[in-house]
């Protein structure tokens, strides 16, 4: 959601609201952005994708879809094994803790 985190929050709300879809860039990279996705997570992400037996993508995924129905992710990979993870990750069900604490994660990184 960016650098301007109360600014974005508020955005997301609004789209909710309104029933308009939000499009977060790089979704799975994370605060790497446009540098793609990284080997540095924080410990929410890891914590949950051991509870999950997944990768830290999926569950930066799992988490971005999340936010609401009105939250689409369009990850981009031109690796097989990757399409399978980014599919799978919509399937994942996140527990309200899981949540809590990727959005207390998401809200201390901006």
């Amino acid at each position: 959601l960016g650098d301007h985190q109360p600014a974005a929050e508020e955005l997301l709300r609004l789209c909710g609201e309104q029933g308009i879809a939000f499009v977060p860039f790089y979704a799975i990279a994370g605060d790497s952005g446009p540098h793609g996705a990284t080997t540095a997570h924080g410990e929410a992400v890891l914590a949950a994708a051991r509870a999950h037996g997944t990768s830290p993508a999926q569950i930066r995924l799992a988490w971005t879809l999340a936010r609401g129905p009105h939250v689409l992710a369009i990850p981009g990979t031109g690796n097989p094994a990757h399409l399978t993870e980014n599919v799978a990750a919509g399937a994942l069900r996140l527990t309200a803790e899981e949540l809590d604490g990727l959005n207390e994660a998401h809200t201390k990184a901006g």
